[in-house]
């Protein structure tokens, strides 16, 4: 299990622009002036028409925010050789879960983004971006057309897992998995996202994150924390 930094991780439920407004907005206020951000979206990489316009929608979202100082950076393969020191901030995009973590295990990038994380470095995940930032990765329902067969992600979040997409339609089934697994996981609506600090995390968004563990559930509202140590 790795170890939090002092420096925030931004895990977002998934939803568009319009949807996680107020979630990005925070990201964005504490985002450096003139600052380089990295943008991962392999994940994207099945969904061509998204795929190839992805520069567009990215540029679209630092509009929105009134953010056009930051410098950015877009790989979309990832290179055989990386510093990431470069970078204020590294935004890995959602997607297929399955690719993005194989993808990302296959390479240099693995050990790379672990190490930038750990050194104090500013991470956003979306959906599976967010998702493999957590302790397992099955927590999603995307076709494993790879075949990975490792459910592990980075384990960053002190064994806490991350599910995207919720809805309370999904209490029970993600209830079960913790109970089955006997592990914690965070859900997170379309609306919303986490912030996490050391050892806590905040609730940002319109509507409510809802933990599971084994053994009960807590309900956090905007602006809520949590310790999750």
């Amino acid at each position: 299990m790795h170890k939090i930094t002092e420096k925030q991780i931004y895990l977002s439920g998934g939803g568009d622009e319009n949807q996680s407004l107020s979630f990005d907005k925070f990201f964005f206020n504490s985002f450096p002036k003139n600052g380089k951000l990295l943008y991962i979206p392999i994940a994207l990489r099945e969904y061509s028409d998204i795929y190839n316009n992805v520069n567009l929608w990215m540029e679209k979202i630092l509009n929105l925010h009134n953010r056009n100082d930051i410098q950015l950076c877009i790989w979309k393969n990832i290179p055989p050789l990386i510093n990431l020191k470069e970078f204020h901030g590294i935004y890995i995009g959602g997607g297929n879960t399955w690719s993005l973590m194989k993808e990302i295990k296959s390479s240099i990038f693995y050990n790379s983004l672990i190490n930038y994380i750990e050194n104090g470095g500013l991470i956003y995940g979306g959906s599976a971006g967010a998702i493999i930032i957590g302790k397992r990765i099955d927590t999603q329902t995307d076709e494993n057309a790879v075949d990975l067969k490792d459910f592990q992600g980075f384990d960053m979040l002190n064994g806490y897992s991350i599910a995207c997409h919720f809805n309370k339609k999904q209490t029970k089934k993600f209830k079960k998995w913790s109970e089955d697994n006997n592990l914690p996981i965070i859900c997170l609506p379309e609306d919303n996202g986490i912030v996490i600090n050391s050892k806590k995390i905040k609730c940002i968004g319109s509507s409510e994150c809802i933990i599971f563990t084994p053994k009960k559930c807590i309900t956090l509202n905007n602006n809520e924390s949590f310790n999750i140590n």
